[in-house]
């Protein structure tokens, strides 16, 4: 009996440390679906929803799905060295902000050139409450950002808060929003006001 139970002890512990050595690669190697082809036409394009999501589904649909775009395509044009495809690439992520912010875009690709970047992933995504889906609303989000070389094998895990504005387009009969960000290192305790100013976007 005695030996039995050793044996089931044995095969847990063999089990547990399976999970966590695959836990641990998980973490610290990219699995994402990357597709080159797919991420060369990503754009800032409007975004339509369902008119079934509530505010609090449509605002992390769109978000989410902006924010792995963006980091997605960042590190394809900074790992890039054709240069006609990089410009194309540069202008497809500087749609991704308004005209004064468009700097972010230049300092990032810089930064990640330096860090030999070749694969970004979201993780740990959370819209900061008391959001709700308004035309011209600015929007908060933390995440954690993971930056991996191009063996897969992750560079640096950062912990962000972007800002960003979704702001409705006016079409009827849809509920279509253009997304772009403020900021994408957001550092300051608070934002003053919860609307913006129209102004000129790209």
């Amino acid at each position: 009996m005695k030996k039995i139970i050793k044996m089931i002890n044995l095969c847990l512990c063999i089990i547990l440390s399976i999970c966590l050595i695959n836990s641990c690669k998980n973490d610290t190697t990219y699995d994402g679906d990357y597709n080159p082809e797919v991420i060369k036409g990503y754009k800032n394009d409007a975004s339509t929803l369902n008119t079934k999501m509530d505010s609090i589904e449509a605002v992390n649909y769109i978000s989410k799905k902006k924010l792995k775009e963006f980091y997605e395509l960042s590190a394809l044009a900074s790992s890039n060295n054709d240069s006609v495809l990089q410009e194309h690439l540069v202008a497809q992520l500087r749609s991704f902000f308004s005209i004064n912010q468009l700097d972010e875009v230049d300092t990032l690709l810089v930064q990640l050139k330096r860090k030999n970047v070749h694969f970004a992933s979201i993780a740990k995504f959370n819209i900061i409450p008391n959001d709700s889906l308004t035309p011209d609303t600015i929007k908060r989000a933390d995440y954690t950002l993971n930056l991996f070389n191009k063996n897969k094998k992750l560079v640096e895990t950062v912990n962000r808060t972007s800002v960003f504005v979704l702001k409705q387009e006016p079409i009827k009969f849809k509920r279509e929003f253009k997304f772009y960000f403020k900021t994408l290192n957001y550092i300051n305790d608070s934002i003053q006001n919860d609307t913006i100013s129209s102004g000129v976007i790209r």
